[in-house]
């Protein structure tokens, strides 16, 4: 799929939909908790969402969606092998590991996958649960873990790790556990007041970064039922966004406490905003102050996932920008694409090193989600000629409707199923069909 992108200045309105990386720990909090009916409303119509549907329907569950309303049957649910493809493909599919054994007390996954960022492994996983007294094989193909749990335990992680943290909570629900070095992201402490909802004592110890929780008191249930909370990378992006093409959006469905690192930076940097009850407006400006040394690190730092979509609003400011990817050092694909363009951008001595330029259109290629939309940011951004993005379907694995949206608040955007030559596309001929969203 490619997208044509020309230059726009981005108004009106936009609505964040719901949390995608908070999709994941509610299905791991249902069949954890051993309901057969699990319902999870605002749930964006993603890639990932289908593929994790699909992953559980493998394990014998079954599902309907209404509207932005998923109901998964999960009554069937068996430890059956799932499809190494199909797990590869998203790295939310490892919360399964967690959430079978705090239902069956056994647990078979492949090798997880996700975007190509660099490494991610399984260790601190693996760890939680030989911590909790799981049997654990370790295989090239995939993980298994097995036993009875410690009625009491202890799990401290070597690095914060989101899904490892998220992992730990899951397998823990039927005992007493204290687990330190916690990642305390918005979408884990989401994952803590789903169980809280349904009998277990949880509750994280904030100022120390410990998770303590008391499953043995619980009461077995039958449905559970969830709410996703706003989507805080897809509202960081139309921050980023409106800042970096001088645009002025109202973003609703937000929350701003969850993306507080990103506002602040915008603020400092130059951007207009105005924060209200569930709504941020943003106004963006032709310049911008640069960033000192911006560290992309744990919540509540400045969000990885945000990270390449700053880059680009940086080519704006006076003067030199420095960034540190604490989360996925490796995180720079789109560094590449944006020398294309005429980025002034670098990477020295692990930091991104960005130098106030202007970019043109070109042909370029994403390579994984968030990169994906930082060159559309890009590409909306660049002067003289249209910009060919090609891989655009990654945005569809996080950002629900993302065309339609940017089309709402008039971005120059027009999609194309077919790979098709840059001379075709810009004759704009008639046989090719606009992707519709």
């Amino acid at each position: 799929m490619i997208a044509l992108l020309e230059k726009s200045k981005v108004l009106g309105e936009v609505k964040v939909s719901g949390s995608k990386n908070a999709f994941f720990p509610a299905v791991g909090a249902g069949i954890a908790l051993g309901a057969e009916k699990i319902v999870i409303k605002n749930t964006p119509k993603i890639k990932d969402v289908f593929v994790m549907l699909e992953l559980l329907k493998e394990l014998g569950c079954e599902y309907k969606i209404q509207s932005s309303e998923v109901i998964i049957n999960a009554e069937k649910i068996k430890l059956n092998d799932v499809s190494p493809e199909n797990f590869g493909k998203i790295r939310g599919s490892v919360v399964i590991f967690g959430s079978l054994l705090g239902r069956f007390e056994n647990a078979k996954i492949p090798m997880p996958g996700g975007c190509k960022i660099g490494k991610r492994p399984i260790d601190q996983h693996i760890k939680a649960a030989n911590s909790l007294g799981y049997k654990v094989e370790e295989k090239e193909e995939y993980v298994k873990a097995y036993g009875t749990p410690k009625k009491e335990g202890k799990i401290k992680f070597d690095i914060k790790t989101v899904t490892g943290t998220e992992n730990a909570i899951l397998m823990s629900i039927n005992s007493k556990v204290e687990i330190e070095n916690v990642a305390i992201e918005p979408e884990v402490q989401e994952l803590i007041n789903y169980l809280k909802k349904y009998g277990v004592d949880i509750r994280l110890e904030n100022k120390e970064d410990k998770i303590l929780i008391d499953g043995t008191k619980r009461k077995k249930i039958k449905e559970a039922e969830f709410e996703l909370i706003p989507d805080r990378i897809e509202a960081g992006t139309w921050l980023i966004l409106a800042a970096a093409t001088g645009g002025k959006l109202k973003i609703k469905n937000v929350i701003a406490e969850h993306i507080k690192a990103v506002i602040d930076v915008l603020k400092e940097c130059g951007a207009k905003i105005k924060i209200y009850e569930n709504k941020i407006e943003v106004e963006g400006s032709e310049k911008y102050k640069s960033v000192d040394l911006l560290i992309a690190d744990s919540y509540p730092a400045f969000p990885t996932d945000l990270q390449p979509q700053i880059c680009v609003m940086l080519l704006k400011a006076e003067g030199k920008s420095r960034i540190k990817d604490n989360i996925f050092p490796e995180r720079f694909s789109h560094i590449w694409e944006l020398k294309k363009m005429g980025a002034d951008i670098s990477l020295e001595n692990g930091e991104i090193i960005i130098n106030p330029s202007k970019i043109y259109g070109a042909e370029i290629e994403a390579k994984d989600l968030r990169s994906t939309a930082a060159l559309v940011i890009a590409g909306l951004v660049a002067e003289k000629n249209q910009t060919i993005l090609k891989n655009f379907e990654l945005i569809e694995r996080g950002y629900e409707n993302f065309v339609k949206k940017l089309k709402n608040v008039n971005a120059k955007i027009e999609v194309f199923e077919d790979e098709i030559r840059k001379e075709e596309i810009i004759k704009g001929i008639s046989n090719y069909v606009p992707y519709s969203t």
